[in-house]
């Protein structure tokens, strides 16, 4: 009687209308990509099809997958594996398609580089290919640790199998990744890598004439994705948000840098946690925006991708920071379901960065920069809190 009213009040029916929601969102997200993807294969433009495709059924499946099969926790529902915690579901789930996505950006740029051999700089190409996948890999890592540091750790039967071999592979993959950088690395890294694009080209040559980063803070010039968009009401918009959000990054960096040096002993950490909160509110939206790409704003109207913005950006976001002065459970749940939902944000966002840094280099430092700060600071907010705890015990 007890798990039946638990199930009533916690379990499907406390849920029906979130997967509902789901259930509709992901026969949307499958129907708009089939339908884009066949009208541009009849229309000769195969690439374009195979494009489209990754984007709308990526996050069709990753969502199917996520909400309504691996970690169903986050949709106030009775998982049907109760013997291991909403934590180690996640793990499993993330490793797993971190995988299935690295296989499709390698797939999908050793056929570009194939095709553009003659002309193309494989080695440079193979090596913003071989970045975006560790990145990826270190991002599914790094959402591990953080899960870790508010969700208990429970005991669970092993499990064996290729699907184990697959998650461990990408596990040790993304853990050398993080062991590299390192916490104060992390940071010293991120930060330069974001200073750096002031001089490096940050508008290429897909995009118009070659520009630097000091030429966007003079507000001379574009940013990289807003040019070639033919909406004024809506590039206007871009280019103040862009400018800022860069300026506002290169701030961030310069103070993340000051806080970590050497002799900077009194460090607080609420001042840390606003600037991991800018860090990654910054790489965030750089990644969002990579993710939406020009070619989907040349398919919408502005009004229809101002609303893409704040479907994919604001809602979440809102929604996290609404929830974090409620109950532990509810708290965790709603990080896992917005954590689901960025998943393939940044699978598309990482697959595309490839092809924006490899025009526009600047860009794609300043892009991973902000993410190697924004995990760095992370970290050492999350020792100092550990050390003041260890401290006040003794």
């Amino acid at each position: 009687m007890s798990a039946h009213v638990h199930l009533m009040h916690h379990g499907h029916v406390g849920g029906a209308w979130k997967r509902w929601l789901v259930e509709l969102s992901v026969f949307v997200l499958a129907a708009v990509g089939f339908y884009f993807g066949i009208a541009n294969w009849t229309e000769g433009e195969f690439e374009m099809g195979l494009m489209v495709f990754g984007w709308f059924l990526g996050p069709a499946i990753t969502y199917a997958f996520g909400y309504l099969w691996l970690p169903p926790d986050s949709l106030n529902e009775l998982p049907l594996d109760q013997s291991r915690s909403m934590r180690q579901r996640w793990s499993d789930f993330v490793l797993l398609a971190t995988f299935v996505a690295i296989l499709v950006i390698a797939a999908a740029y050793a056929r570009a580089i194939w095709r553009n051999y003659s002309y193309a700089s494989v080695p440079f190409a193979v090596a913003l290919v071989f970045v975006s996948c560790s990145l990826l890999a270190a991002c599914a890592v790094a959402s591990e640790k953080y899960l870790s540091w508010t969700m208990p750790e429970a005991i669970a039967r092993t499990i064996f199998g290729w699907r184990t071999q697959i998650r461990s592979a990408v596990r040790i993959w993304g853990t050398w990744v993080l062991n590299l950088l390192g916490v104060k690395r992390a940071v010293v890294v991120g930060a330069l890598l974001a200073l750096l694009s002031l001089t490096i080209v940050v508008s290429g040559t897909i995009f118009g004439p070659e520009y630097r980063g000091y030429e966007i803070v003079a507000g001379n010039e574009s940013w990289a994705t807003v040019e070639g968009i033919d909406q004024p009401a809506l590039q206007t918009f871009l280019l103040r948000t862009h400018r800022a959000v860069y300026v506002l990054g290169l701030f961030v960096a310069i103070l993340a840098l000051v806080r970590i040096l050497p002799w900077q002993r009194l460090r607080s950490i609420s001042g840390g946690r606003t600037l991991a909160t800018m860090a990654g509110a910054i790489a965030l939206f750089e990644i969002t925006d990579i993710a939406i790409g020009n070619i989907m704003l040349q398919m919408l109207r502005s009004g229809l991708v101002i609303a893409l913005w704040l479907l994919i950006w604001f809602v979440p976001v809102a929604t996290w920071l609404t929830r974090a002065l409620d109950s532990q459970a509810n708290r965790d749940r709603t990080h896992l379901a917005v954590m689901v939902f960025y998943l393939p944000v940044f699978f598309n966002g990482f697959a595309f960065w490839v092809l924006h840094a490899y025009f526009s280099f600047g860009y794609g430092i300043f892009v991973a920069g902000m993410l190697l700060l924004w995990w760095g600071i992370v970290q050492d907010e999350h020792d100092l809190r550990r050390q003041q705890t260890r401290t006040l015990s003794v």
